[in-house]
């Protein structure tokens, strides 16, 4: 029994660093591929927990595999939007000036009854009360209400040095009028770390290793 104590104890360690180094993240916004791997590491470490007659090394080499793995499948993810895209998915506007964007609707394959039980979570009871509803690539609902006043969704229009493909489209924006602006600013994407376009059309940004500045469009 002690064996097996100290053998539950290591691993447990191992699989606790493990996740810690996959970053700080609520198990409800991990992206589906990071919930596979916490999924199969769980799995990994269970079978040589108990079993005396399996090498600790035939959970801790698999484990430590799937955290390099992670690690270059999180660089390949970050350096592409289209890898992106297809890894995570992309943000949906399922809701629009209070209607149901049927087009999106159906393709998530949600229906009015999920819909309604994630308004109601935010105390939202109907849906002519909500300006913008976008489905995050989490699968959570983010919600703009029509008190808050806002005519343009807050959306970042680039990220990490990359135009965010999916927020301009949303936004319907032309990357040329983003292309204009930057031009004007004698800016490279490659420099901004973020940057969307306020209320007052003004372009909000930040600079890499720079605090946020507002250009005047």
């Amino acid at each position: 029994m002690l064996i097996v104590f100290f053998r539950a104890l290591i691993l447990y360690c191992i699989v606790f660093l493990v996740i810690r180094l996959m970053g700080k993240k609520e198990l409800s916004k991990v992206q589906p591929f990071e919930l596979a791997i916490i999924i199969v590491i769980s799995d990994l470490a269970s079978a040589p927990m108990s079993s005396r007659g399996m090498s600790l090394l035939d959970g801790i080499v698999p484990i430590i595999t799937l955290l390099l793995a992670y690690s270059i499948f999180l660089l390949l993810n970050n350096s592409s939007n289209k890898v992106q895209d297809i890894v995570c998915g992309v943000p949906i506007l399922i809701i629009k000036d209070g209607k149901i964007q049927e087009d999106e609707f159906n393709k998530q394959k949600y229906t009015v009854s999920d819909l309604m039980s994630q308004l109601h979570e935010k105390d939202i009871f109907n849906i002519e009360d909500v300006k913008y509803g976008i489905i995050e690539t989490n699968g959570n609902l983010s919600v703009i209400k029509n008190d808050e006043n806002l005519q343009k969704l807050p959306l970042n229009i680039i990220e990490d040095g990359k135009y965010a493909e999916s927020n301009i489209k949303i936004l319907e924006i032309r990357k040329e009028k983003i292309d204009n602006i930057l031009k004007k600013k004698k800016l490279k994407i490659e420099e901004i770390l973020y940057a969307r376009i306020d209320e007052n059309n003004n372009l909000v940004y930040q600079i890499k290793t720079k605090g946020v500045q507002i250009w005047n469009s």
